[in-house]
């Protein structure tokens, strides 16, 4: 009678030990090393946890007559759930060694179907005895289909596994080392859950209504998923570098492929160009341009394309190139957005547009022809007066629709006039309370600065929006240029 109580005492501690091991195990696979849900190795570690659940309570209700439907439940869900874990451990070995089946036919008809048939074959066992059949004493007996089927199958799931884990650390022990990094990793869990179950039955003794299954799991797997986890998180770190590197090297094209502003047109003296732009991602889709097409006619350009990151730069790179190669054809800014815009909407599968503004000056006459696509309204003051938007309406956005014809208007240029362009990351800049920094206070900013033109002109405006929107991060590129006249 003591022997019985301390063996369930044990009983107990063991199976709540094992469940809360395989807890920790899954919490440590999401938490620390950020594996989803939906990996298979963290669905394994779900379908151990509910076997360990249901194995510990089969334990207490086995044999209770008042319980006869709880004893069944915990025998289906115990069968549904070891089949289900070891083909699902199948398929991530399978995975690890980079083997793939010819169809998702085959996938499914390996690693799913099984699973499938045993939830049928053990809804219907009540009725058929096919998995399980109740004793006088309403105890669980395994039938010839359990014995017969479903651990075969379980079996075969877990030795194709190691199987394959012993043909690679014996033939490709020097060539992949890698696969056979895993391959030990499974021999030695193996080995483990194995020995684990040894000691239970044989060594200690203990009797078979007292053994724990789920505790080989669970102490096989503390060391199988700290090294395979391992293993991944160190190279997704190498990735992640990788793609560092190349995202920094994507930057440094970037902001090579834009105009120097240190003494840009040394023939016009008396133009005063300077531009800036600033980045929410390493590289961005903003962009602005500005160049010689002949002796006396210059082109600028801003821009800013729709999305962030390496799709907005990819695709600011061709309407870049577009633009410019277009301006060296056609005086133009309307038939300079036409062609382009046209150009853009043959192929564009991504559905990507770009808002932007160009502007012609003959240096001759200071006279700036200019077209708006989509684009936010330039400003512009006078020498002597202050800075007012140019509502410009002459197109939508390019890329947009490939029928639109695109207008242009004058500015006439004067000594001490200055033009300042900007993108939508400067008035959509938000602070802590979702507070735009919008046109008003931006217009309000330009009129307050003494100096117009020039570096400390964009610094002092980019110091102004970042102070308010200090305390959180950059929503959108922000793209600035001032032309003064002098």
């Amino acid at each position: 009678m003591l022997y019985n109580e301390i063996a369930e005492t044990l009983f107990v501690e063991v199976s709540l030990f094992s469940t809360l091991l395989l807890v920790f195990l899954l919490y440590n696979n999401i938490v620390l090393y950020k594996i989803s849900l939906k990996d298979k190795l963290s669905v394994v570690l779900i379908s151990s946890i509910v076997l360990a659940v249901f194995d510990g309570i089969w334990h207490f209700v086995d044999g209770n007559v008042e319980l006869r439907l709880l004893n069944y439940a915990c025998g289906y869900v115990f069968a549904i759930s070891f089949v289900f874990a070891t083909s699902m451990f199948a398929w991530f070995s399978l995975e690890r060694f980079e083997l793939t089946l010819s169809s998702k036919k085959m996938y499914a008809l390996l690693f799913v179907a099984p699973t499938i048939l045993t939830v049928f074959l053990c809804l219907s066992t009540p009725w058929t005895a096919l998995i399980y059949s109740l004793d006088e004493s309403c105890s669980i007996q395994y039938m010839n289909l359990f014995e017969y089927f479903l651990a075969p199958v379980c079996f075969l799931y877990m030795g194709s596994s190691f199987f394959l884990a012993i043909y690679y650390v014996i033939m490709h022990r020097e060539k992949k080392k890698e696969k056979v990094a895993y391959a030990r990793n499974l021999l030695i869990f193996a080995v483990i859950g194995v020995g684990v179950q040894l000691l239970q039955g044989y060594i200690l003794e203990i009797d078979e209504n007292y053994v724990v299954t789920s505790l080989s799991w669970a102490i096989g797997f503390v060391f199988f998923t700290t090294n395979v986890n391992t293993d991944r998180f160190v190279k997704s770190r190498e990735k992640m570098a990788a793609v560092e590197s190349d995202l920094q090297l994507a930057a440094n094209i970037q902001s090579g492929a834009l105009p120097t502003v240190v003494h840009a047109f040394s023939k016009h003296p008396e133009l005063n160009v300077f531009a800036s732009m600033t980045t929410a991602k390493e590289v961005g889709g903003d962009f602005y341009d500005f160049f010689e097409i002949d002796d006396s006619h210059i082109c600028f350009v801003i821009a800013d394309v729709s999305g962030k990151g390496v799709p907005a730069a990819l695709f600011m790179m061709v309407v870049k190139t577009m633009i410019r190669d277009h301006a060296y054809m056609k005086l133009s800014t309307a038939e300079i957005f036409n062609d382009v815009n046209r150009l853009l909407c043959e192929n564009n599968a991504e559905e990507m547009f770009a808002t932007a503004w160009i502007g012609i000056l003959d240096t001759n006459t200071r006279i700036m022809k200019c077209t708006n696509a989509g684009h936010n309204a330039v400003c512009f003051a006078k020498k002597d007066g202050s800075f007012e938007f140019l509502r410009q309406r002459h197109g939508v956005f390019l890329a947009g629709f490939d029928t639109t014809q695109y207008k242009e208007t004058d500015i006439q240029f004067e000594s001490g006039d200055c033009l300042f362009l900007y993108t939508d990351g400067l008035t959509e800049a938000h602070n802590a309370s979702a507070e735009l920094y919008g046109e008003e206070r931006l217009l309000k900013k330009l009129n307050s600065i003494k100096i117009r033109g020039g570096e400390k002109f964009l610094r002092e405006i980019s110091d102004d929006v970042n102070v308010f929107s200090e305390g959180t991060d950059p929503f959108d590129d922000l793209t600035m240029m001032v032309i003064k006249v002098d």
